[in-house]
């Protein structure tokens, strides 16, 4: 095969067509895998915020050995953090280039994960670098084709620009977090935004909190807060974030008098923040309902235990519940031997840990 400085021009035509189109992704890696005589390729992407190594594309018929090894075998490699530290982007590498063939050898990722597919090395690049993260092609050649060569690395040096450019050009979809989809699950409403409160990303339970409007409401895309102290702090800690000094904290956020919720700042990388709010009103009902299943609770005495929660002491809880005083506390006696707990304070404690930190799922009414 001749490649010219420009690569394969049949490669070429390829790649610039995945990166027009991201459907063609697969058919161009099966072309690539194919000039630098490697089984199968693919192309990874890591989160900088959560560090998270994840599959964007592959070539088709060996795209489950990659997920297998970003499942069990990812830790084990002895490699994958050199690359990603030490090599710069566009320039192509081989195992060599980081550890002996022995010490590749006598690795568990080798051992449990290459050596039984027949795999024999990897030649790849950081062909993309972002605030997002991190774009890496990799390649995985097989015994028969034995270990990458200055050949191959040549071959895929020819390559890189226009690799690079086609990751590029779609650099919103590789800087998608993987955490976004567990952020919409979550029940806490969480915002991520910049040192001047513009919203990067907020998650579906963000959404709801704003539409009620009584705490946080968005202005353009900047996030504001109708309590002024608790504005004023959060704009003042937004400002050092990024600092070696910077920390997570916490804000109380009020509406009008009362309060309203606790939102939890957590600093990221590139001056951004999760502020991650949670209600300070307990969600007794399922709470009550985990409590119940949990510790055997019988009826009676898991709707005592949601009054204690919600409304107070024993004789609030029997006003409440139109029971007597005595009786309240005899049901107390019966809840604190079956949870172990010891005050009434660690009731409520009990049932504000019980509740679940994801969503409910949406309940869609059947079609008459």
């Amino acid at each position: 095969m001749t490649i010219s400085e420009d690569g394969d021009p049949r490669v070429v035509t390829a790649i610039k067509a995945a990166g027009a189109d991201a459907r063609y992704w697969p058919d161009a890696l099966d072309k690539i895998a194919h000039a630098l005589d490697a089984r199968f390729a693919a192309l990874l992407f890591e989160d900088r915020v959560s560090a998270l190594l994840e599959l964007k594309y592959s070539t088709r018929a060996e795209k489950a050995w990659v997920i297998e090894y970003l499942r069990n075998h990812r830790k084990l490699d002895p490699v994958k953090a050199r690359v990603l530290e030490e090599i710069g982007v566009g320039r192509a590498f081989s195992l060599q280039d980081f550890v002996s063939i022995d010490e590749l050898h006598q690795s568990d990722a080798y051992q449990r994960w290459m050596a039984p597919f027949g795999l024999a090395d990897v030649i790849g690049s950081v062909i993309h670098r972002s605030a997002g993260g991190v774009c890496l092609f990799v390649a995985f050649r097989d015994e028969r084709a034995g270990l990458a060569d200055a050949r191959a690395k040549a071959r895929l040096d020819a390559l890189l620009p226009q690799l690079g450019a086609a990751i590029a050009s779609q650099e919103p979809a590789f800087d998608t977090s993987p955490l976004v989809e567990l952020f919409d699950e979550l029940a806490s409403p969480v915002h991520v935004v910049d040192s001047k409160m513009r919203i990067v990303r907020r998650n579906r339970s963000a959404d709801d909190m704003l539409l009620e409007g009584d705490a946080l409401s968005v202005a353009g895309e900047t996030l504001t807060m109708r309590d002024p102290r608790a504005r004023e702090a959060l704009e003042r800690a937004l400002v050092r974030i990024g600092s070696a000094d910077a920390e997570a904290f916490a804000i109380m956020v009020k509406r009008g008098e009362s309060r309203c919720c606790m939102m939890h700042v957590l600093p990221l990388s590139h001056g951004l923040s999760a502020l991650f709010l949670r209600r300070l009103a307990l969600n007794t009902g399922e709470g009550g309902e985990v409590a119940a299943g949990l510790f055997g609770l019988t009826a009676r005495e898991s709707s005592v235990l949601l009054a204690i929660a919600e409304v107070g002491g024993a004789p609030a809880t029997a006003r409440a519940l139109g029971l007597s005083e005595g009786t309240v506390k005899g049901y107390l006696k019966s809840i604190f031997q079956k949870t172990g707990a010891t005050r009434q304070a660690d009731l409520v404690k009990l049932v504000l840990s019980l509740e679940s930190p994801f969503r409910a799922p949406e309940r869609h009414s059947l079609p008459v």
